[in-house]
């Protein structure tokens, strides 16, 4: 019996850290494609913020 209950302590283990992998993997994906400007946004806030630097010289 106690053989048994450490296999599924084991088992419920592995299935943990897989979930807190998944759960981590998801975490990143969603900051990084949430963190992805398009290109025309991108050279739009480049040239306001050029431009504010550009005047406070």
């Amino acid at each position: 019996m106690i053989l048994m209950d450490n296999k599924a302590q084991a088992a419920l283990e592995y299935l943990l850290i897989i979930a807190a992998a998944i759960l981590v993997a998801a975490i990143a994906i969603i900051v990084m494609t949430s963190s992805i400007v398009p290109p025309t946004d991108a050279k739009n806030t480049y040239h306001t913020k050029y431009n504010k630097l550009e005047h406070s010289i």
